[in-house]
């Protein structure tokens, strides 16, 4: 049986998502095209009002568990950020040696990437501590 404010919290998050994701996408080429600095400025950051607020559910659901529940997620938070930070480091290296070229542009998949290396860890590591569901 499904825990109803597990099942609210993972739909607001993943709705927070593809909020983000779409405004990502709506509004980023408007950014490259405007002269005003003020307006891309506030373009810049408009996607990131629904990662805040997801961010800010991830804090209350680990906030909110029980003490195995916090363990789990800051396992997973831990695997996730570890992975994030090495990839990062290796495409650091590598754009530093002139093997890889990326722009600004691809930082700002850095973060979603943490929380999709987040999810994916915190179903690994609670299936280890038996099948939590977390």
């Amino acid at each position: 049986m499904s825990n109803p404010a597990a099942s609210s919290y993972r739909r607001q998050v993943f709705l927070l998502m593809v909020v983000y994701v779409g405004l990502t996408w709506l509004v980023w080429p408007r950014v490259h095209t405007t002269t005003n600095l003020s307006l891309k400025a506030a373009l810049a950051l408009v996607p990131i009002v629904p990662m805040s607020a997801a961010l800010w559910l991830i804090a209350m659901d680990v906030v909110r568990g029980d003490e195995l529940q916090q363990r789990v997620r800051l396992i997973a938070m831990s695997i996730a950020t570890g992975v994030t930070c090495a990839l990062s480091f290796i495409a650091g290296m590598l754009c530093a040696a002139g093997v890889l070229a990326l722009g600004g542009d691809d930082l700002i998949w850095v973060l979603p990437a943490t929380a999709l290396l987040y999810s994916a860890s915190n179903w690994l590591v609670g299936r280890r501590y038996g099948g939590l569901g977390c």
